[in-house]
């Protein structure tokens, strides 16, 4: 049962769509955190603390992600040398 290995267009297609995702729930994330830091100003603790956990937790998704392209675009470079 052998497996075909992706082509380098798909393999590149991947590395965009893991980098655009990583980017994006980075911002989320950003924004999530600003919010929290309003939401303290205001005096909503338990918003704030929902907020904030929100957005450690996209950031920690949006971590792996950038490394899981990195990972990707290790591999099309790896290809391409040999």
């Amino acid at each position: 049962m052998s497996e075909k290995a992706p082509s380098p267009k798909i393999r590149k297609a991947q590395f965009i769509a893991y980098l655009a995702t990583g980017i994006f729930l980075a911002a989320i994330s950003i924004l999530f955190m600003l919010w929290s830091v309003g939401y303290m100003e205001r005096a909503y603790v338990g918003t704030s603390l929902i907020s904030a956990l929100i957005g450690f937790t996209l950031l920690s998704a949006s971590l792996y992600v950038l490394r899981l392209s990195a990972y990707v675009y290790a591999v099309e470079k790896e290809e391409k040398r040999e």
